[in-house]
């Protein structure tokens, strides 16, 4: 499978992942096929992008890191927990606290996994659906910095609240509005109100809202500084990132916004090329990445499609960048590149079949 952007999809496009709306209902199933209707509802609810089957290679399957209904189950928690806030001041994490459990037990049970999909997220439940992802992302990075279970689960809770303040201040200050609601609650530790309250400081020192830096930033609040970070790159609308783009970047502002040691850990699990991106390599073929080993992110398994010029490939020989010392992923390739590519496939297809029905 692969993700394309909304305003790319076409008639006949199949769904790769079933699409949920913002409360679990299922919009569209897996193998439904989009046809005009389909494909400006969802354009109208606001996504940016969908997954769908590659026409070329066929379904190639990546597993979910957290299932999907409990994320979604996670927006419905903070959602209730924001309103609590905003009309009662009052919080109740029970449920918050319940389902981060679950997430926890998800992510130990598959300790080999990398990050590869990008969550669907809606314009109204953006919010939550980031807290959730920042989430996700401190918990890999805490297990690769040796976090114990409690300690991660208080990682857990401090990421997934870390933006709590804006709820009531969208501007600098919601990291001291959402320390003080949280420090108030006394079944939290004390270092989830200190995500909050520290999760915009920098290494360098040039963060706020104390200009903290270096160990004086508690490493709960360092962790989700990066992952936070990441997560606004691949996911503001428009303009975001390919998931390589958001790892330069972050990378790039190792020793300045982040501690070397944190980019290091958050590094690790994330996939630069997930399965299913059509790559151009250093000597002009291109591919799709069909595997990606964990201890070798940057060098994945990649199925050949295309020469040079973008014309179909009579068969579509495996290489390992590993192996091919020579070869390295150049640059992921536009979504038109990739269309017309896939137009050349089919034609070549209808060409077969006549020559066969001759």
């Amino acid at each position: 499978m692969r993700m394309v952007e909304c305003k790319y999809l076409q008639t006949g496009m199949r769904v790769a992942r079933t699409i949920y709306d913002d409360a679990g209902r299922i919009l569209l199933n897996k193998g439904v096929m989009l046809n005009p209707y389909f494909i400006k509802r969802l354009k109208e609810l606001g996504l940016t992008f969908i997954y769908v089957e590659d026409e070329i290679l066929g379904s190639l399957e990546v597993e979910e890191i957290v299932n999907e209904r409990v994320k979604i189950q996670t927006a419905s928690a903070l959602r209730n927990v924001v309103h609590s806030v905003q009309v009662h001041e009052k919080l109740d994490l029970r449920p918050i606290s319940a389902l981060i459990n679950q997430i926890l037990d998800e992510l130990k049970s598959a300790p080999n996994l990398l990050m590869q999909l990008l969550d669907l997220r809606y314009a109204d439940t953006f919010l939550y659906d980031h807290s959730i992802g920042v989430s996700v992302l401190s918990i890999l990075t805490g297990r690769n910095l040796g976090l114990d279970e409690l300690k991660l689960k208080t990682l857990a809770m401090g990421a997934v609240l870390h933006d709590l303040g804006k709820s009531l201040n969208p501007g600098p200050e919601h990291t001291e509005y959402g320390f003080e609601i949280l420090r108030r609650e006394k079944v939290l530790s004390i270092l989830v109100a200190h995500v909050a309250y520290q999760h915009h400081e920098r290494y360098d020192g040039t963060g706020y809202p104390r200009q903290l830096k270096e160990k004086e930033i508690h490493l709960y609040a360092a962790i989700v500084n990066v992952a936070n970070c990441f997560d606004n790159l691949v996911n503001r609308g428009k303009d975001r990132l390919y998931p390589y783009q958001a790892l330069r970047e972050i990378k790039a502002a190792s020793e300045k916004a982040f501690h070397p040691d944190i980019v290091e850990a958050f590094c690790r699990n994330i996939a630069p090329y997930p399965v299913g991106t059509a790559i151009r390599l250093n000597n002009g073929m291109i591919g799709v990445v069909i595997d990606i080993p964990l201890e070798r992110t940057t060098q994945p398994v990649v199925k050949l499609i295309a020469d040079k010029k973008g014309n179909i490939l009579k068969q579509f020989p495996e290489i390992d960048l590993l192996a091919e010392k020579k070869l390295a992923v150049e640059e992921v390739i536009s979504e038109a590149e990739r269309q017309k590519i896939t137009r050349n496939y089919c034609s070549m297809v209808v060409s077969s079949l006549g020559d066969l029905n001759e």
